[in-house]
């Protein structure tokens, strides 16, 4: 008979721990999602990269970014062509503080143009911070010296 009361109050155990695991499962699934939400919500400031064309000839160049998406990352090469004393948008981005605004770019190529001297993109000096109107930060790119 002996047996049979240990098996009765093993079963007993078992809901009791079911019941405790299956709590302490939730506990931890509402920690993973707290800790998942509060790892994305970096606040960097969205960023914006002008390229300026000083000259009075158009001017093309191609500048490539790693982008990430959901089979993984990739870089892109996108084309540019920016008229005589025009600007045009290169990249918008959420930019870390710490990082040289030449680093958003894995390539930067500016073709030639006759009787210009070229400013050299990769060097951080070279692009110019301002704000604009709503005091998100703006790094513009002068392409000739």
């Amino acid at each position: 008979m002996k047996l049979g009361i240990s098996a009765l109050q093993q079963a007993a155990n078992v809901g009791t721990n079911e019941t405790a695991t299956l709590q302490n499962m939730k506990a931890l699934l509402y920690i993973l999602i707290c800790l998942t939400f509060s790892s994305c919500m970096v606040n960097y400031p969205l960023t914006s990269f002008y390229v300026k064309n000083n000259t009075g000839k158009t001017v093309n160049f191609k500048a490539s970014i790693i982008k990430y998406g959901s089979m993984g990352q990739f870089e892109m090469t996108v084309p540019f062509t920016v008229l005589p004393n025009d600007s045009v948008l290169a990249r918008k981005v959420n930019f870390r503080k710490d990082v040289s605004p030449d680093e958003w770019f894995t390539q930067f190529i500016i073709f030639p143009v006759d009787s210009v001297v070229l400013n050299d993109p990769n060097i951080s000096t070279n692009w110019i911070k301002s704000t604009d109107a709503k005091g998100k930060p703006v790094y513009t790119f002068n392409i000739a010296k």
